[in-house]
């Protein structure tokens, strides 16, 4: 598994386990009394086909241990019930709890769609619930928590699809009448291009500024993204970067200042993992993605020497074209050491365009279906490898000269890779096989994008970093999973609390170690230097 320099896996224990179950989605507050409540959704498998039951654990001794609290809601498909999803818990400034939670999201995905989000609602920290409040008049699917905005409204964000652009929006929702019902009051974001959804909003310094994190749901390669809001969520600011790529990020500032966001990472080791710092100095940066496995690769002789063994992968995932109109320029200067037979060693590729370019010791390769067009040169000498695309027409250079081209036809090919396994679905560059050894001294990378911002990234060897170097530095792993779980590595829908003391308690679910279809809540304690 593909350990991070900072990793806090060696902190995570099983909180709950229900035999046979998928336990999913926990999410945690802290009552004024010190008890903890979790509600997670218990169900069949991650994508249930049977019944879901939404259930609230309680901890009187700081997460420690756990009991079975109450029962919320329950639902079964075979009786016609919809498809209960990922509960929300928030406490509120006049102390009343409530949960909120999706349906099917084919039922409420769309804008013109009937709305799915229900509450439940506590006025005694949990005792005894309302039944659920199915007209609520909050659209879309996926909402984060409900919380007090500064201007006296209640608010919470969900994701839908606007039919216009047929691509997700991130809409605020906010009630002014302590509940009972709700409207649209802002887009957060929407392009028609980015897919922007499943966001996290943060209050910032006491309220005065609301940032929305944000999950791009075409992933290969595509970060994160932060909107900002001064007015309450009435105007947002245009979406930027992150450097980060996380699924159902979850977003809260720190007692010290700074804002830390946990979720899935998608772009370089498989786990749930954490960033902290800045959002507003964060925004609009974008850090390359790092191996998601095991991988043997050192900085040596002004080159990054990686080696290829079983089991292992080192591959380096850039942000792609917006599209095949998009201009590409991506050069890397390396050699690679003799491995068995003719096979490659490293390789190349461009999402979108659909092109993967494989470097063997004898021969420079393109993928054109079946089979490969090859050009014979010694690559056991370094030699400046180019991939250049424009208006359709794709030429592989060596040392300047074409060596050998291709038709990009405009129709765009699939995008989506949320953990890095498909070269063909990610821009990248890295190892080939599970032999031989690549040394990489520089690696260039420019897009000239139809509509979307242009892109440049430069990196050499001899700099003294990494590719991933900015991963390698600020995120931090809180639990891995390993890439061959069944039927894929789960995990990622975290949650976390601040203690006093500044420590944190984090949970989350995790498919790790257990058979398929199933999964077990995890919690971990995190000291403050933790995540210095």
């Amino acid at each position: 598994m593909y350990m991070h320099s900072r990793s806090l896996s060696h902190k995570v224990r099983e909180i709950w386990r229900s035999p046979g179950r998928f336990t999913k989605n926990p999410d945690i507050v802290s009552l004024p009394t010190g008890r903890y409540l979790l509600i997670y959704s218990d169900v069949d498998a991650h994508w249930s086909l049977q019944d879901q039951v939404l259930i609230l654990l309680a901890s009187d001794d700081g997460g420690a241990s756990w009991y079975k609290y109450r029962e919320i809601d329950r639902a079964d498909l075979s009786a016609g019930d919809e498809r209960l999803v990922t509960p929300r818990l928030s406490l509120l400034n006049d102390g009343r709890l409530v949960i909120i939670v999706d349906h099917d999201d084919d039922g409420h995905f769309h804008e013109e769609q009937a709305m799915g989000d229900w509450l439940y609602w506590s006025e005694d920290l949990g005792d005894t619930w309302s039944a659920a409040q199915t007209e609520s008049g909050i659209g879309g699917f996926e909402p984060d928590r409900i919380l007090d905005l500064p201007d006296g409204a209640l608010g919470v964000t969900s994701h839908l699809m606007r039919g216009a652009s047929q691509e997700f929006a991130q809409v605020l929702w906010t009630s002014g009448d302590g509940g009972r019902s709700w409207s649209e009051r802002s887009t957060i974001a929407h392009d028609g291009y980015h897919r922007f959804c499943e966001g996290a909003i943060a209050l910032l310094d006491g309220g005065r500024r609301l940032a929305c994190v944000m999950r791009e749901n075409h992933s290969g390669g595509i970060p994160s993204f932060v909107a900002f809001s001064d007015d309450c969520g009435h105007k947002w600011t245009p979406p930027q970067m992150l450097p980060f790529a996380f699924h159902r990020p979850y977003a809260k500032q720190l007692q010290d200042g700074r804002v830390m966001v946990t979720g899935r990472n998608v772009n370089g080791g498989l786990g749930t993992y954490a960033w902290v710092g800045d959002l507003a100095e964060a925004a609009g940066q974008y850090a390359v993605g790092g191996p998601r496995r095991k991988y043997e690769a050192k900085l040596s002789g002004g080159a990054l020497v990686i080696q290829n063994r079983l089991e292992h992968e080192c591959r380096y995932s850039l942000l792609p074209p917006e599209s095949t109109f998009s201009a590409v320029d991506f050069e890397a200067e390396l050699r690679v050491d003799a491995s068995a037979g003719r096979a490659a060693v490293a390789f190349m590729s461009i999402s979108r365009l659909g092109q993967l370019v494989k470097i063997a010791p004898g021969h420079v390769a393109i993928q054109r279906g079946r089979h490969d067009a090859r050009c014979a040169v010694d690559m056991t000498r370094f030699h400046r490898v180019g991939l250049h695309h424009r208006r359709g027409w794709l030429q592989v250079k060596l040392d300047g000269e074409t060596i050998l081209h291709s038709c990009v036809f405009r129709e765009e090919k699939p995008a989506n890779d949320f953990h890095g396994g498909d070269p063909m679905r990610r821009t990248q560059f890295g190892s080939w096989g599970e032999s031989g050894s690549s040394h990489w001294r520089r690696v260039s990378y420019r897009l000239d994008n139809p509509t979307l911002d242009d892109f440049a990234w430069d990196w050499r060897a001899d700099g003294g970093g990494y590719p991933d170097q900015y991963q390698r530095e600020r995120l931090i792993q809180m639990h891995g999973n390993h890439p061959a779980q069944l039927p894929w590595p789960d995990h990622g829908y975290s949650s976390w609390i601040q203690r006093e003391d500044g420590s944190i308690y984090l949970v989350d679910y995790s498919n790790w170690g257990d058979v398929a279809d199933t999964a077990h809540l995890v919690g971990l304690d995190i000291a403050p230097g933790d995540i210095c």
